[in-house]
């Protein structure tokens, strides 16, 4: 039996979402892991897999509509966030139209958060993946291929539409141990159709070894199946974070192994937080010396010390993502950091030490009391301290985060609640030191002002191996300026 993943092509009047994590539109093409990783799983149970990934391989509508209308599945699966959500929701009209009522299921935060937005019709052969799916699908999956159907009452962590109503079904349980499930399945997608500038090599793909990260910040989104965890979680739980789980570090290095015989060159490792327990971080460095494969991760600057900065080094980790948000101290109280301004410096510092590319994020409108002054001293420090990149993102009430609630509490979502848009570009929020219009007018300042500096501009042209690469690197950087 064959099961289908679509990611659906950039429609006339939408624009390509990037679903990984899932809070902007899409920069530079960059590989659904936990796709792959699903798809290898129903694989690895006897099912016949595709993934038409048309969003990022730039098939047509009218292709994709010719690939659907003679396609043979008999379930689809399509993964959505919340600024896709619309795309995605009205691609089951195409579905019905073109191979007719076959299951189609929903999975991801956007369906997760919003089962009722996904079930909004009366087709009752649509069905929502709550959370952690990677057991669910296969539940369903199984179902169709025993019963040609699917009876949802006994399937866990699924809601779907019965008659009028909408059920829920009980959440699934978390997966205790990561290092049961199969590695994703590369040879389902182009390998040198994805892209990271910040390691401007090809082959390039993506990589998970752990779920969830366990700090506290107020208005934290993990990636976009850590979200999806963690809204399932808390709706459960009376707003508890899941537990943190990881893959072995014997696991993860085989994984690596794995990449480089398969010719890959570059790698994102894109858990919440690779260095959450330093010490599995530096015995997964010690088993990746000597592997012919760049890669990156992301970091808090509190857990950077001197042996992880070096050992990452010496396992060819060539940048590292810092969340920093701000260089002000209140405002990481406020968002609660737990984490000292004096961190930062000193984590930059070690990394620039060892030669690692080292990208801060930071957040535009990250505390309501900041005032103008402070927001242009954190652009000031980036620039000081001789960040290589910076991703700035304006302060966004996403649902079941604290700030979210702080949020409605004190009137600054401009329409009452949540709406999805890209963190990048637009605001939801105002305060009362700052507009909706003057967040995104900073956040566009903060760009251009570290951007287009020749220091800049003349290391990322050092650092591109080659024109085209460096034309890719580009683009990406328009997107993300306009």
């Amino acid at each position: 039996m064959k099961i289908s993943f679509i990611n659906p092509p950039v429609y006339k009047g939408t624009r390509n979402v990037e679903k990984v994590f899932g809070c902007t539109y899409t920069l530079y093409a960059f590989p659904n892991i936990y796709v792959l990783g699903y798809a290898a799983l129903l694989k690895k149970h006897g099912f016949e897999v595709e993934y038409n990934d048309a969003a990022n391989d730039g098939t047509s509508e009218k292709k994709f509509f010719e690939w659907l209308k003679n396609d043979s599945s008999k379930m689809y699966v399509i993964y959505s966030v919340f600024l896709s959500m619309e795309i995605d929701i009205g691609t089951l009209e195409h579905i019905r139209k073109l191979r007719g009522n076959i299951p189609v299921v929903y999975i991801g935060p956007g369906p997760t958060n919003y089962p009722e937005r996904y079930l909004r019709n009366k087709d009752e052969n649509v069905y929502v993946g709550r959370g952690e799916v990677d057991f669910t699908l296969l539940s369903l999956a199984e179902e169709v291929r025993s019963k040609n159907s699917v009876v949802p009452s006994t399937i866990k962590g699924i809601s779907y539409k019965n008659n009028e109503s909408i059920i829920n079904n009980p959440p699934t349980d978390l997966i205790s141990n990561l290092d049961e499930l199969p590695f994703p399945d590369r040879l389902l997608v182009d390998k040198n159709l994805y892209f990271n500038p910040k390691i401007p090599r090809k082959p390039f793909t993506a990589m998970l070894t752990a779920r969830n990260c366990p700090y506290r910040c107020i208005y934290c989104v993990p990636n976009s199946i850590g979200y999806a965890r963690e809204i399932e979680n808390k709706r459960f739980s009376n707003f508890k974070k899941p537990d943190v789980k990881a893959r072995s570090p014997r696991n993860v290095i085989e994984e690596f192994r794995l990449l480089e015989k398969s010719g890959y060159r570059s790698v994102s490792v894109i858990d919440d937080l690779f260095t959450f327990d330093n010490k599995r971080a530096v015995e997964i460095c010690k088993g990746i010396k000597g592997i012919g494969i760049q890669w990156g991760c992301l970091a808090r600057a509190d857990n950077i010390t001197d042996e992880l900065a070096k050992s990452l080094s010496e396992a060819n980790c060539v940048y590292v993502d810092m969340g920093v948000e701000s260089f002000v101290q209140k405002t990481l109280d406020f968002v609660k950091k737990d984490m000292k301004v004096d961190t930062i410096y000193e984590a930059v510092k070690l990394l620039k030490k060892y030669r690692i590319f080292v990208k801060l994020n930071l957040l535009i409108g990250a505390n309501p009391y900041e005032s103008r002054e402070e927001i242009e001293y954190t652009m000031d420090q980036a620039k000081k301290v001789r960040a290589d990149a910076v991703m700035y993102s304006i302060m966004t009430p996403f649902p079941q985060t604290e700030f979210y609630q702080v949020a409605k509490d004190n009137n600054w979502l401009i329409n009452g609640d949540y709406n999805p848009v890209s963190v990048q570009h637009n605001s939801i929020v105002s305060y009362e030191n700052f507009s909706t219009k003057e967040l995104e007018k900073m956040i566009k300042m903060a760009n251009l002002s570290f951007y287009f500096r020749p220091s800049v501009l003349l290391k990322t042209m050092r650092r591109t191996p080659s024109f085209s690469l460096f034309i890719e690197s580009a683009k990406a950087l328009g997107r993300k300026l306009f």
